[in-house]
């Protein structure tokens, strides 16, 4: 009884909150501001078709395209687009080899990428297991050595135009179909040696020899027995089941090997000067389109064989 009284006489001590008082005036400012800065910043077509901007859609509708495509490159480079896409890169499109060139269409003074050395080439055709075995793939160590490069830093297109990689002499789109042509590769990853014999039980595959053995068997005895088919054959896969296949005669071609430059050493195949070879040879008036196996056939095959004539 005696606390109760006292407790009544002293009085209960009430919290004081005062001294939050200015934490809170400045916590209620900064949402304050906040919430101003965001209204004079948000967008005003912010939210109206959801949480974007939609005035998004009509700033990205004025930007400059940064990729031109080929259409437009053709504009200017019309002949250089008709024989780009005849050849073995008629389905590159100019900008993946020569950079964007929206600023190039508008600004004719800026310069575009000129593709041309060995790694550029090599992005796409360096022999890679992760790449199928139907990709065009060179091992370029090897390939330097057996056309009888000097020096490794010699770029591609010193034998190869980007535009024309292997001279074709038709149009690829219009080369006739052909049977799917299977090699080893395609299935044996990493697998380059294609020479094996199969063992017993093998899954058939089309070959050039099956329907082809005469012809495969006088190319066998000639000097260029190391070489593949579709070497000079050129096969391009267009489905599970056939492609295109080019009977490449033109003699660009053949020169890929055979020209003489001064980045080749002599242990590579055999050169000649072009197309000083063709007035050494003939009397006849100089003719840069003439077919090199119309005199160096018997080095290839016998096409003339009677029985090896229908399979061509």
């Amino acid at each position: 009884m005696t606390i109760m009284t006292a407790s009544k006489e002293v009085g209960a001590v009430r919290p004081d909150y005062r001294h939050a008082y200015p934490l809170l005036i400045i916590v209620a400012l900064g949402v304050t501001a906040a919430l101003i800065v965001r209204h004079s910043l948000v967008p005003k077509s912010f939210g109206q078709y959801g949480f974007y901007r939609a005035a998004a859609l009509d700033d990205e509708k004025a930007r400059l395209s940064r990729h031109a495509g080929r259409a437009a490159c053709a504009e200017c480079h019309e002949d250089v687009v008709a024989v780009h896409a005849r050849d073995a890169h008629g389905s590159v499109e100019c900008e993946t080899c020569h950079g964007v060139g929206g600023k190039h269409i508008k600004d004719n003074d800026s310069p575009m990428a000129r593709a041309g050395a060995k790694d550029d080439c090599l992005v796409c055709h360096r022999l890679l297991d992760a790449r199928p075995g139907s990709f065009p793939q060179v091992d370029w160590q090897k390939h330097y050595q057996f056309v009888g490069v000097k020096d490794n830093a010699t770029a591609c297109v010193r034998c190869h135009s980007g535009h024309e990689p292997l001279y074709l002499d038709q149009d690829l789109r219009k080369a006739r179909l052909h049977p799917l042509i299977q090699e080893c590769t395609s299935c044996h990853i990493g697998r380059t040696d294609q020479t094996l014999k199969k063992p017993d039980g093998h899954p058939q595959i089309f070959q050039c020899d099956y329907c082809h053995p005469d012809l495969a068997k006088s190319f066998a005895k000639v000097a260029h027995a190391g070489l593949r088919c579709t070497t000079c054959h050129l096969f391009v896969k267009e489905n599970a089941f056939s492609g295109r296949i080019v009977r490449n005669t033109n003699p660009r071609f053949c020169l890929l090997c055979h020209r003489k430059a001064d980045f080749k050493s002599d242990a590579g195949p055999p050169t000649i000067e072009w197309p000083e070879h063709i007035k050494d040879v003939s009397n006849d008036a100089p003719d840069p389109k003439r077919p090199c196996v119309t005199c160096h056939q018997a080095q290839i095959h016998d096409l003339y064989r009677k029985d090896a004539q229908h399979a061509m």
